[in-house]
C-alpha cells in the first residue's frame, strides 16, 4: 500500500498541485475545501488528517505538515470547458488568481521550444492571429477560447510535418468550428488577415 499524493504532501510538507479541478465532481471539490479550511479530512481507511498536531493518535492520524500548500487548477465556468463553478464553491477559502494568456512576445518564445525549426514569422502570424481570436471572445463575437495550448499543437504539428501548410495544421484543431458558419467565417477573415489561409489546398 502507497499513500496517495495527497497524502504524501500533507506529512511530508510538499506542494500538491491538482490539475483540472473544475472537472472533479463538487463533493470531492467540497472535501478539498474542507481540508483547507477546517483542517480535517477523513479517508478511506480509517485515518484522520488534522491540522492539530496535539490530536495524533498513533497510526490512525496524519498531522498536516506547517508547509503543506495545495493549488487548484482550473478553467473558467460554462462553454466550451462545461466544468464545475470552483469559484463559487471555493472561493472564500482559496485565493484565486487569473491567469492570462501571455503577451505575444512571450507566446512566440514559448512556441519556439516546441517548434525551433518552424520559421519564426510563421510562428509571429498565428500568435498575433489567436490573439485577435481572443479579443473577438472578450467582445462575445466569438464563444470558443482559443488558447496557448491550441498554438502548442499546431506548432508541434509544423515542427514534425514541415511539408503541410500552416492551414492544413490548423484544420486539425479548428474542425469542431465547421458545423458554425459564423465562427468558420470569423475564423476564415482573421486568418487570412494574418496571411494564413484556412482552405484546403492553400499554402502559407
Amino acid at each position: 500500500w502507497e499513500d496517495s499524493p495527497l497524502v504524501q504532501a500533507v506529512r511530508f510538507g510538499r506542494t500538491l498541485v491538482i490539475d483540472e479541478a473544475d472537472k472533479a465532481p463538487l463533493e470531492v471539490v467540497c472535501i478539498l475545501k474542507g481540508l483547507v479550511e477546517d483542517g480535517e479530512m477523513t479517508l478511506s481507511d480509517g485515518r484522520r488528517i488534522l491540522r492539530d498536531a496535539g490530536a495524533a493518535d498513533g497510526d490512525k492520524v496524519i498531522c498536516i505538515h506547517p508547509e503543506f500548500k495545495m493549488f487548484l487548477l482550473a478553467n473558467r465556468p460554462g462553454f466550451p470547458f462545461q466544468g464545475n463553478d470552483l469559484f463559487r464553491e471555493t472561493g472564500d477559502v482559496y485565493a484565486p488568481h487569473v491567469v492570462e494568456n501571455p503577451d505575444l512576445n512571450s507566446e512566440v518564445l514559448l512556441l519556439r521550444g516546441y517548434a525551433p525549426d518552424v520559421d519564426e514569422s510563421v510562428l509571429r502570424r498565428l500568435s498575433s492571429a489567436f490573439t485577435e481570436l481572443r479579443r473577438q471572445v472578450d467582445e462575445g463575437l466569438l464563444a470558443y477560447p482559443y488558447s496557448t495550448r491550441e498554438l502548442v499543437n499546431v506548432s508541434r504539428h509544423l515542427q514534425r510535418f514541415p511539408t503541410q501548410s500552416v492551414g492544413e495544421a490548423l484544420r486539425d484543431i479548428l474542425d469542431f468550428d465547421r458545423h458554425d458558419d459564423h465562427a468558420l467565417s470569423t475564423l476564415r477573415e482573421v486568418l487570412l488577415r494574418w496571411g494564413i489561409p484556412l482552405d484546403a489546398g492553400a499554402v502559407a
